[in-house]
């Protein structure tokens, strides 16, 4: 979809704030006929809350479903009708009457086949344990369900501030519900419980291996990638480069293996490393640093440290205890 800018100033009476609003939400005109297209959709990110967006109704419905089910992070505004799903065929397909179950029984298929093929579960303690992820998705599934219930056939106007506030309640939601996904099957969940419950010794150290083996994987994937991007910025020797590896890999996070609905995106991902970069001893790193160097990297810790709330809300680490 192409749109062209609109230069018409506001009225001189016309409040600051209304002004900004309004650069932010009205529409530009179109300048090419749109297709006829079930899925023509506007995707503007919103977090940071720069939405162009034409001035018409939004179905919260579709955009719940969008939210929460597709979108791994942040949030996005999808504009029109309807959410439809086509199929392999071209045939569209109506929602699905409980997508967050539909999720979460999939979602606890895969962690049960894990712990089988890091334990070696027998029949009777993989029978419990699928007993327990049902239970346990139909739990969370009722409550996401309830609130997904709240948002049918309800539409906003964001050039309106009752539009707004509503979206603002509807982020709100979607990030609990997220929370709700990431830790369905978590320590509190009735999964977690009988598994430390039913696994003998040799089961329970197989599977704790096998999670840090896989959290290790994943944390040097990370650095290494943020590294990378750091060396160009910086110019990092070889010797700059291995001391600020060692320490972001002795300070390994428990990162979350299972539940994250989707890839963090790269911007968590590096929020992440800088934070953990914050709690190292910077003393090793300061004294090989050029001044230009360390001033950079300072700029880096304080953003981590600063990013420590968000990135609670993530869903990348497990909470501190």
């Amino acid at each position: 979809m192409m749109w062209c800018m609109e230069t018409q100033p506001p009225s001189r009476g016309t409040p600051l704030v209304h002004v900004v609003l309004l650069g932010l939400l009205m529409p530009w005109p179109a300048c090419a006929a749109r297709a006829d297209d079930d899925q023509d959709l506007i995707e503007d990110p919103v977090a940071a809350g720069l939405v162009r967006q034409q001035a018409q109704a939004l179905d919260l419905a579709s955009n719940f479903d969008a939210n929460l089910f597709e979108q791994a992070n942040g949030l996005v505004l999808r504009g029109g009708g309807r959410l439809r799903r086509p199929s392999p065929t071209g045939i569209t397909e109506p929602p699905q009457a409980s997508p967050a179950l539909a999720r979460l029984r999939q979602r606890g298929q895969e962690q049960l086949e894990r712990v089988e093929r890091s334990s070696r579960l027998s029949a009777d303690q993989r029978t419990r344990l699928q007993l327990a992820l049902e239970s346990d998705a139909r739990r969370i599934a009722a409550e996401i369900d309830a609130t997904r219930a709240r948002y049918a056939a309800v539409t906003v106007k964001l050039d309106e501030p009752a539009g707004q506030r509503k979206w603002q309640e509807f982020q709100q939601d979607i990030q609990r519900c997220r929370t709700q996904l990431q830790q369905a099957f978590g320590k509190d969940s009735l999964f977690s419980d009988l598994l430390g419950e039913m696994l003998d010794e040799r089961q329970q150290a197989d599977l704790a291996r096998e999670a840090q083996e896989r959290r290790a994987f994943r944390w040097r994937a990370i650095v290494a990638a943020e590294l990378l991007k750091m060396d160009g910025t910086l110019g990092l020797n070889e010797a700059q480069h291995g001391v600020i590896e060692r320490l972001l890999l002795a300070a390994e996070p428990r990162l979350v293996l299972d539940g994250a609905p989707g890839r963090p995106e790269e911007h968590a991902k590096k929020m992440l490393v800088y934070h953990q970069l914050s709690r190292v001893d910077p003393v090793p790193i300061r004294e090989q640093l050029s001044e230009r160097q360390w001033r950079a990297v300072a700029i880096m810790m304080n953003q981590g440290k600063a990013m420590k709330s968000w990135l609670d809300e993530q869903g990348l680490v497990e909470p501190e205890r």
